[in-house]
């Protein structure tokens, strides 16, 4: 039993560091899109920009937002298989 619960304490320590990755990321990803509505109004620049640059975050992040997604989906087997 000791086995599976070191196993859930190592996901569990490995999913909040993705969630706080996440998170990280989320906030520069709202900073950037600050930075770019602001350079839209000042330099007259088409609205596209906001969603090039949401785009181009998503690309850049997805690695991190799959590694949290699949990590939650661990975390959760591995409390049921160690409830039941």
């Amino acid at each position: 039993m000791t086995s599976t619960e070191d196993e859930l304490a190592a996901a569990e320590a490995a999913y909040r560091q993705a969630l706080f990755k996440v998170l990280l990321h989320l906030v520069f990803i709202v900073g950037c899109c600050v930075v770019a509505a602001v350079l839209r109004q000042v330099m007259g620049l088409p609205p596209a920009l906001l969603s090039a640059v949401l785009i181009v975050a998503l690309l850049l992040f997805s690695p991190d937002i799959f590694r949290f997604m699949v990590l939650r989906n661990k975390v959760q087997r591995l409390r049921e298989k160690n409830s039941s």
